[in-house]
């Protein structure tokens, strides 16, 4: 089986490669009509996996974080960023990290940590040979703790896979799984009411627009009318006046 395809989120994607450099040889995806509205892009990720093959750990990469790194992958943290992968057209979503003990209001405070997940599990269902379903969850025990930015912290970027037997879900029906997942409602409104503006603000624009070309050219129209009154008249007091 091939790569997984990753979404790339304003500079931040599920193995932060957007953070750390441009990943050699990842390939972007042609986009669809509908992902082109939504403003999203993907490439293919550095997972590889083979049917039916479980991994129960693979390294990734392994690389050291300095400030400026840490930095990026705090603030999208506190921000609560999350990536979303697929996997033959399913979609699938995660967290790059999580924050505990901070205050709602105040934020970040002493005493308060911040840990990135670097380990990823894929657990993929299949049925009649044929993948039906697919998920991602981080382990927190293997998270770190990256609260102190100006600590150099080295990070293996890991993952594993899981297979198993799937039958109550035939794969026709493999997308009715996603109608009520949590991740959905907020990122679709946001679009759909970013394309409504839009949509409104041309109108509005046009609007304007067409008002003051109509007073103008009104404003022309009644000169030029007036002009030609005034050459008529003209024109007949000099054919008929008397010699």
């Amino acid at each position: 089986m091939g790569d997984f395809e990753d979404e790339d989120f304003g500079g931040f994607s599920a193995t932060g490669q957007r953070i750390l450099g441009d990943r050699v040889g990842a390939e972007r995806h042609k986009q669809r009509l509908g992902e082109s509205i939504a403003g999203d892009r993907r490439e293919t990720s550095p997972y590889e996996l083979s049917f039916l093959d479980d991994i129960e750990w693979r390294l990734l990469c392994k690389t050291t974080l300095g400030t400026k790194e840490l930095t990026k992958f705090k603030e999208a943290i506190h921000n609560n960023y999350f990536f979303e992968m697929f996997v033959e057209d399913l979609p699938m979503w995660g967290y790059i990290g999580d924050f505990e003990d901070e205050d709602a209001i105040l934020g970040e405070m002493e005493g308060s940590h911040t840990y990135l997940f670097p380990h990823l599990h894929f657990k993929i269902g299949t049925n009649m040979g044929q993948i039906v379903s697919v998920t991602v969850t981080t382990e927190r025990d293997r998270r770190v703790d990256i609260t102190n930015v100006h600590k150099p912290t080295t990070v293996q970027f890991s993952y594993s896979v899981e297979w198993f037997e799937d039958h109550e879900l035939p794969w026709k029906m493999r997308m009715t799984r996603y109608a009520d997942s949590r991740f959905l409602p907020g990122s679709f409104e946001i679009h759909w009411l970013s394309i409504i503006n839009s949509f409104v603000l041309v109108l509005l624009l046009t609007a304007f627009l067409t008002i003051i070309l109509m007073r103008v050219l009104k404003n022309d129209f009644s000169r030029y009318m007036e002009l030609d009154d005034e050459s008529m008249e003209e024109e007949e007091v000099r054919l008929y006046s008397p010699l």
